[in-house]
């Protein structure tokens, strides 16, 4: 029988907010409404891409949605459309979150592009977003105060589908805009530039460039769809080398875009399919326990939206009821349990010494101020690639000094989040499954 050894009495750190999403609670024009469910996880921060996509549906958040027509005055608070965006960030705020803006455009797949080339007027385009970050965190135009810290350039200008032009007309678009930004806003945080390959050419090139001609850097945002957790790990140590190899090893590294991939060319369909079942809860509270080891500040899971299908939301689900009754809450996928779960231990705050002796386990604990301890338990391996192999049916014996109650609830195929009792402290997992564990001490 495989242990699970937890120290209550030895701290190593708090818990990070790892439980990051993409995507607002309020999507699909305003038709799902998810806000008890994002406050019941406790979900830190939303990232503001690919909302309502296509094109962000003509209205939200990208800035052609925003400055519709690039020849107008970029002072007159006339030439911008606020309208829906204002909505969508009201309800980021209502739910309890903070939000990551991305400050560009949605992911175009077509082959004709329309708004990822490069901007007309880069210090136009800096001007732009400055009146942006004005409006939300300044009362400009008619605005709010939110106190929204991070704003991103751009997102992932190393692939053809996102940016149109070379790498270095994208460093200059960047060394134009960013100046602009902190200069007028030194209070917030400029970074980006959300990389796809964050380890690639232009994010080498482009840091290169921001050393050399000390331009605004707040954080570093980085991309990753791995197979399985320990590809977290391996790129997080490598962003983490690439910043300090250019004299940024103190910059926050910030990972917002996440999920399950084993393969983009072959049988993408079967990872869609298991973003919907116990297998994406799993492998989404690994991931998140190889973060919490990691220098990774902060997180967010692509994406919980109800647009594209759901293809990519192993959190909410739709459900059926009359098209025109007011807004409505969507179901959970197994996948919301992970955040749910992982709220549970950042409630309690402090983390505490848990180890196992199986390979395949991913064991985070946390105690609050009042004793009382929770660990996430994920049970995850897919070496085999799509499921096809997962680990034998085990049993875990918890140990916890004083012989504690516990008490578990289970994700895993036939149950979601299902109390289970554990006789003499032994949890008996699926392959490929995870639990939330708590014992009073």
């Amino acid at each position: 029988m495989k242990t699970i050894q937890v120290d209550p009495g030895k701290a190593v750190g708090p818990i990070k907010d790892m439980h990051g999403v993409g995507g607002g609670p309020v999507t699909n024009h305003f038709v799902y409404d998810a806000t008890e469910d994002f406050r019941a996880a406790g979900i830190p921060f939303c990232r503001t891409h690919d909302i309502e996509y296509p094109f962000g549906a003509g209205e939200f958040v990208d800035i052609h949605c925003i400055f519709k027509d690039f020849s107008k005055d970029e002072n007159d608070p006339a030439s911008y459309n606020f309208t829906f965006t204002d909505e969508y960030l009201k309800a980021v705020q209502n739910a309890g979150a903070q939000t990551l803006y991305r400050l560009g455009s949605t992911i175009e797949h077509q082959p004709i592009k329309l708004y990822i080339n490069p901007p007309e007027d880069f210090a136009k385009w800096g001007r732009i977003c400055s009146h942006i970050i004005s409006h939300y965190n300044d009362g400009w135009a008619d605005g709010f105060h939110m106190g929204i810290e991070y704003w991103e350039i751009w997102n992932e200008p190393d692939i053809p589908m996102c940016w149109t032009g070379t790498p270095e007309q994208f460093i200059e678009f960047y060394a134009a805009a960013a100046p602009i930004l902190k200069r007028e806003h030194p209070d917030v945080k400029i970074g980006g530039c959300a990389f796809a390959l964050p380890t690639g050419e232009l994010a080498e090139k482009w840091l290169a460039a921001v050393r050399d001609r000390d331009l605004p850097m707040d954080f570093f945002s980085w991309h990753l769809y791995p197979q399985v957790p320990r590809q977290v790990a391996e790129f997080s140590a490598a962003v983490d080398a690439l910043l300090a190899k250019y004299g940024f090893g103190d910059v926050e590294s910030v990972f917002d875009e996440w999920n399950y991939v084993c393969s983009w060319s072959e049988n993408l369909q079967r990872c869609y399919d298991l973003h919907k079942t116990a297998f994406e809860c799993a492998f989404m509270a690994g991931v998140m326990s190889v973060m919490q080891d990691s220098r990774i500040s902060k997180a967010m899971y692509y994406d919980v939206q109800m647009v594209m299908n759901g293809s990519w939301n192993g959190v909410f689900c739709p459900v059926s009821e009359n098209v025109h009754a007011a807004a409505r809450r969507p179901g959970r996928r197994p996948g919301y349990y992970a955040l749910y779960y992982w709220n549970e231990l950042k409630k309690r705050g402090t983390r505490v010494a848990a180890e196992s002796d199986c390979p395949d386990l991913f064991v985070t604990a946390a105690k609050g101020a009042d004793g009382d301890v929770a660990l996430l338990v994920s049970y995850f391996n897919d070496d085999a690639k799509w499921n096809r192999s997962p680990p034998p049916e085990e049993d875990f014996r918890i140990v916890v000094p004083g012989n504690t109650p516990l008490t578990a609830y289970v994700v895993e195929d036939g149950r979601v989040n299902e109390p289970v009792p554990l006789t003499d402290g032994v949890l008996r997992l699926k392959g490929n499954a995870c639990a939330l564990v708590r014992c009073a001490t």
